[in-house]
């Protein structure tokens, strides 16, 4: 199984964050990356990302997991689709000048003897979408982890003193 995790500080604050990021079906406006999200029905949504010339399609059931120990975290899992596995989360926690925000995905593609070239491709647009949605939820989201996975990117989407930045 190949896992990915983008953390990133936004200028808003983890319930603020959280909220945004409930509404996943305004995700394909925010993110070039997702072609679509659909309803399939109570905690269902149908997925399409763009990959290679192509799509990846899938099912995926999303539920609000905020509890005591994480006030403010989304869950995700694929229950059909193109991936052998496809599950992570969203979690936002406060700081003192606004929240951090973590995207984590684990999966495994379909295709095991070309796991290796296909996951990693698979992987980048999963933390470029992710970015791409992040800043849509807080304006601006400077990388504290994960940044290398975005190093494909130009530098003027990259925000000035994030650790990809630098990376240039």
């Amino acid at each position: 199984m190949t896992s990915r995790t983008l953390k990133a500080a936004l200028p808003c604050s983890a319930a603020t964050a959280i909220e945004r990021l409930r509404d996943d079906r305004v995700f394909p406006d925010r993110a070039a990356e997702i072609v679509s999200v659909q309803d399939a029905g109570d905690d269902l949504r149908h997925w399409t990302l763009a990959f290679r010339g192509g799509t990846a399609r899938w099912t995926q059931r999303t539920r609000d997991a905020s509890g005591e120990q994480q006030p403010y975290r989304i869950e995700f899992e694929q229950v059909d689709g193109d991936f052998q596995h496809f599950g992570g989360a969203w979690t936002c926690t406060d700081t003192d000048d606004g929240c951090e925000a973590v995207f984590e995905v684990g999966y495994r593609t379909s295709v095991p003897h070309l796991a290796g070239a296909i996951d990693s491709a698979v992987g980048r647009v999963l933390v470029r979408a992710a970015h791409h949605i992040l800043i849509g939820v807080g304006g601006t989201a400077r990388i504290t982890a994960g940044g290398h996975h975005l190093r494909d990117l130009p530098v003027a989407v990259i925000p000035e003193g994030s650790p990809s930045h630098a990376l240039r």
